[in-house]
Parts: structure tokens; sequence; C-alpha cells
């Protein structure tokens, strides 16, 4: 059937442009509008024949588009145009037909689909003059209309309302009572967009249709998006004698909409700052990587990571200091950008963000609203924010970091985290410092402690034999580590492994009632621990009831967090000894604990399997060929096995003897 009159909702696009040029090619008459506001608008002033949807519309969908229009023209073809998973919510809803837009020639399908319905429907000039709807039956099904409807009349005075239904009332809050004879401009207020108003009035003065949102106001104040829709009325003779309105709260498709644009924003303005942020930190970063393995002198490294950070693009200045052993002061050894000073000061002087540091050893930020401290705060340096990081390794903490901000967001959450990082890389720099200034010092400070707390792990083995213990030396071992130890005792060895923390042992030498053993254990406490703190282990002996500790600090070194450290793990720890002396010289059980941690395991067994098979004998009572046959290798291997362990042997006793053992 050709002349079809037909109404297509579709929002404007390439498809809309298809779906019209295939219609229009079986010869329907096409109008076409973007909404469902505008369709039923353009319903109330012309008749069709078949009514084309898309399911997605501004406002109001497609399946709301079809209950509106059963309760108006309920014998109109409705065909739904859209994706496949509409077509069940699309049948159970009562259309008549669903075409799919899945590509291809659907379009095509469409067009055939209006002419059938149409063509089962009768010619375009139906005779309805049995069927029209009495006028009380037109007023009802405006009156209960879903959508908002009201009629002004422009022959009055200022256009007043002259009509609204029931939704417009529960849309707008307002009863018709209070509002028939008013022109509609009163919903508007201080929000509405004059842009969104100069279309609406341009429309009525050219009596032409448009669609508009404006943001409309409730009796209460309360604001609330409307999408209205505005057409005029004439009559017979083409006089203009009203204009009718359809009101649409879209209220929550412009709140999404809004917290979209936020969101996209918000995004955009991430991304900047965080490419900002990264290009300072990347830059900090390399800086201070090279100062630390340039410098070995503590006040110089200080001193240039300082310059380093107030270099960088967002910080003003910066310092570093050490706080004392019971928590009270603060002594800076290097500061750029602000003025140092000297002597100590009173952690209670400075702003809370120190304190909270030193107390959880964890970065600690402060405002330069929140603070009113007495020295060091951000306000002194004209700075918006302090980060105060602490400098750690292991257990121990080396020192502060404070960095200022010179804007909030210089030093946020992210640089927050990034600056823990740093503090963590510079404070495994000062342990290593410490650690060489212990190990090339000319003198050091003696420290022996006496623990009698039989949970210390060589006192619990002190037990297990029923005899003393000595330690070695300590090696990693795979995933576990290893302790050395000499143990005396009458009698074998028990099994040690019925110790929670040993895992397995190894037999190194034996002579009489001697024996040197490796003892792998899930965790070397206390030895770890010491060793964060920069403290080098040189004795320690064991029976089952008390251990004996010695440990060689830096003449500096502060002795009280060595004590607290043993007090926090054990009982019963006492200060015995604290002594200057000349560097010390290494014993056989170092240099051997230092050759184990050398070799591999490969090296050392072969190393040990040509010695007990008498191979560095002469003349040799076997050769490489029997020995390899007794580990399962072959002599290539073996010897390449040895050779590497007796080039170790050789290297530790050169570095060994050099060092003065």
């Amino acid at each position: 059937m050709t002349g079809a009159r037909t109404l297509l909702v579709h929002p404007k696009n390439g498809v809309v442009d298809q779906a019209t040029g295939a219609l229009e090619d079986v010869g329907c008459r096409v109008t076409t509008v973007d909404s469902a506001t505008r369709a039923l608008a353009t319903l109330s002033t012309e008749g069709f024949d078949c009514l084309v949807s898309e399911q997605s519309l501004p406002g109001d969908d497609g399946l709301s588009l079809l209950d509106a229009v059963r309760e108006v023209e309920p014998e109109l073809q409705f065909v739904m145009y859209a994706d496949e998973e509409t077509a069940e919510d699309a049948f159970e809803a009562g259309v008549d037909r669903f075409v799919a837009k899945n590509g291809g020639d659907s379009a095509g399908e469409l067009a055939a689909e209006v002419a059938a319905v149409t063509s089962a429907t009768g010619t375009i000039e139906r005779d309805v003059s049995d069927h029209e709807p009495a006028p009380e039956e037109i007023v009802r099904a405006i009156d209960d209309a879903s959508v908002g409807i009201s009629m002004t009349d422009p022959s009055l005075p200022d256009n007043p309302i002259v009509y609204v239904n029931d939704a417009w009332e529960e849309i707008t809050g307002y009863d018709q009572e209070t509002i028939l004879g008013r022109n509609p401009r009163f919903l508007q207020g201080p929000g509405t967009d004059p842009e969104a108003r100069e279309t609406l009035s341009t429309a009525l003065e050219q009596e032409a249709p448009t669609t508009v949102e404006l943001k409309n106001y409730r009796p209460d104040g309360t604001p609330w998006w409307n999408e209205l829709t505005v057409a005029p009325i004439h009559d017979e003779d083409g006089e203009l004698v009203h204009y009718v309105g359809f009101q649409t709260d879209v209220t929550d498709r412009k709140t999404a909409e809004r917290l979209a644009e936020e969101r996209a924003e918000k995004l955009v303005d991430e991304k900047e700052a965080l490419e900002r942020i990264l290009t300072r930190v990347n830059g900090v970063l390399s800086e201070i990587t090279r100062v630390l393995v340039e410098e070995n002198d503590r006040p110089i490294v200080d001193r240039r990571i300082c310059d380093e950070l107030v270099d960088a693009e967002g910080y003003v200045a910066a310092w570093i200091g050490s706080v004392d052993s019971v928590g009270e002061t603060l002594e800076l050894t290097g500061a750029v950008g602000i003025e140092a000073g000297t002597g100590s000061r009173s952690l209670a002087a400075l702003p809370d963000a120190v304190s909270r540091a030193v107390e959880t050893n964890e970065i600690a930020s402060q405002s330069v609203r929140e603070c009113d401290a007495e020295m060091l705060d951000a306000a002194a340096v004209g700075a918006r924010r302090l980060a105060v990081v602490p400098l750690v390794y292991g257990h121990k903490r080396y020192g502060l970091l404070g960095v200022y901000g010179e804007t909030e967001s210089a030093l946020d959450a992210r640089e927050r985290r990034l600056f823990d990082s740093i503090g963590a890389m510079i404070g495994t720099r000062f342990n290593a410092i410490e650690m060489s200034k212990i190990l090339t010092a000319d003198r050091a400070v003696e420290v022996t402690v006496s623990i009698a707390d039989p949970s210390f792990p060589l006192s619990a083995v002190a037990a297990a034999v029923n005899g003393e213990v000595e330690y070695v030396g300590m090696t990693s071992a795979g995933e576990g580590t290893e302790l050395f130890v000499t143990i005396r005792c009458e009698g074998p060895v028990p099994d040690l492994t019925t110790l929670s923390f040993v895992e397995d042992v190894r037999e190194i030498a034996r002579t009489d009632d001697v024996h040197t053993l490796a003892l792998t254990v899930d965790a070397a406490t206390p030895f770890d621990e010491l060793a964060d703190y920069g403290a080098l282990v040189s004795r320690v002996t064991a029976n089952p009831t008390r251990a004996r500790l010695a440990v060689d600090l830096p003449l500096e070194y502060d002795v009280r967090s060595v004590l607290e450290l043993l007090e926090s793990l054990y009982g019963g720890v006492e200060l015995r000894s604290q002594v200057e002396h000349d560097r010390r010289e290494r014993t056989p059980e170092e240099f051997a604990s230092d050759l184990e941690q050398r070799l591999t395991d490969r090296q050392r067994t072969s190393l040990e399997t040509a010695h007990m098979n008498g191979y560095f004998e002469w003349p040799r009572p076997t050769d490489g060929d029997e020995i390899a046959d007794t580990m399962d290798i072959t002599r290539q291997t073996f010897h390449q096995h040895l050779r590497a362990a007796e080039r170790k042997l050789v290297d530790t006793y050169v570095d060994s003897w050099s060092n003065g053992c």
C-alpha cells in the first residue's frame, strides 16, 4: 500500500535517514520527530496511519511512548524499530510489529512491515465516522494522560493557562485553581537558561512548534528540569486559537548528564595532575638515587637530598633530622629553604605531623590551616602543606624527612605513597652507610647484653642438647635462613627439628664433644632485627637459662635503641657492659661462615666430597671420575664446581687477610 502517513520517532542520525528513505521508497509520507514528547504533540495536531519508534529516545523511551499512544489513539499501528534484545519487552507491551535493527537491509525490512501493517488496516482514508470518540472521551483521555498537558489562550492578555491535566499538577506541584489565568512563565526562576527562554518566546511569536529544556521550580522552591514541547493549534480558518504544551520531568536524566560531565572533567583533571606528579616525581627519584649512589657521607647526603627536593617543581623547602632515643627532641642534619639554626628542637614545639611520624613510623601530613607550631611550620616558608617521611630500614628509623609543598595538592595521597618509597630507599642507603662504618672503623662500641629468657633461640637449642651453644654466623638458605652454631655436649646431638623454629639440621664438623651445625630456621630472630638496627653481632653464647650477646656499634650510635629492641622481644634483658675497642680480628668460625655464604650448595658439596675422598692429598687415592660418580654428575661438572669453590676459598682468605684476620 502506498501513501501511508507514517510518524517516525527516532534520534537524529544516519539510521533515521536510511529509514526515512526506505519508507518514502514504498510511498509512505513520513514525518520525523526525535522524542516521545514531540511525537505526542504531533499526534495531537495531525492524523497518521502508523507510528514507527526506536526504543532509545531522549526523555521517555519507546515503550513509554507506546503506553501514552494507546491512551490517546489505541488503534494506531505501532511498529518498534530497535535492537533485538528489546523484542520480548516490546511484544509484551503490545506493539503491532517489531523490526530488528541488525544492519544489512533492516531499513528495507522496516518499509515492508509498515506497508504490510498499513495495508492490513485498510485504505489511507479510513472510514471512522462511526467510531469518533465523544468529546467527553477525548477530555478524559487528555485528563488521564501520563504526560503533563496544558493549554494557553493567546487571545487573552499575556497568553494565560486555561487548562492543565492531572499529570501537569503532579509534575509541577501546583493546583490548577491557583494557576489558571496565569502565564506559565511563573514556573521559571533564577536558574532558568535565558537562551532556552528566548527560543520558546521566538517560537510562540512565530506560531511554530518547539521543544526546549527549562529549569522550573515547584511551589516550595525545589528545582526540576522540564522538557517542554509547545505546539500551536489553529481553527478551520487557520487562526491561532490555543497553544498546547507537553511537560515531562527529565530531572533524573539531567542529573545523570551533569554527573557524567563532572566525572569527565574530574578524570581530565586527575589525568593532568597525575602527569604533573609523575613528571616531577620521576625527576626527584632520579636525582635522589644519584645522590645516594655518589655520596657516602651522611651530612653531605642530607644536604644534597634537600637541595634536589627544593629544586623540583612544587616544593619550597625540605629538611632531614634525627630524633633522640626518648622521642622528645629533633636535631636537623640538613635543611634547604628554611632557617635551620642550631641545636635540638622539642617535638612539642613542632608541627603535629612530626610527632605522628615518630609515633607511627609512617608518613604524616599537615595543612598550613591545621598548624600553629612555634617552629618548622608550613607558614614559615610560605608553603601550604607539610609531609614528614620516616627514613626507615627494617625496624630502625634513621631519621625524618620534612617536605613542604607550595599548594594543598602538591602532597596528595598519591604523592605521599610515593614518598613512602623514597623514605624506604633513603633508609636503606643510610643503613648501608652505617654498616660500612662498623666494618671499616678503627674503633667501635661493643655492647654486651644478658638475656635470661628460655625462648631466646640459642638458649632453646642449649636446653634441647643440655649443653652450651655458641653463635658462629648466619646466611641465607633458599627460602629460609641458616644459623651456624657450635654445640658442646656429651653424646650425640638430639633431633633439633623438634624445636618449633628449626626446619633442618646439617652437620659441618665434629671433634669429640664439639659439633658445628647449620640450623635452617624459619626466622632468624633476633639477628635479622639487630642487622636492621645496624648492629653487627660479634659473639653469642648461651646455656639453657641465659644467653650473653655482644654487638658492635658505631661510636655515635644510640645504645638505648638496641636495648629497646631486645626488650620488645625477650624478658630478662640486662645491659652488662659498653666498651670502646679497636676493630677486632675475625675468628675462624666467622671465616667459615663467610665462606658458607659465598659457596653454592653444589660447590660446597664438591669441595667437601673431594676433601673427604683425599683428592687434595698426594699421591691422590682417587681421581675426579670416581668422585663424580659418587655425586652422580659428570667429571666435567665436578671440576667446574670444584674450581669455582677453590676460587671462592682463596678470595675469602685474601679478603680476611687484607682486613686483618
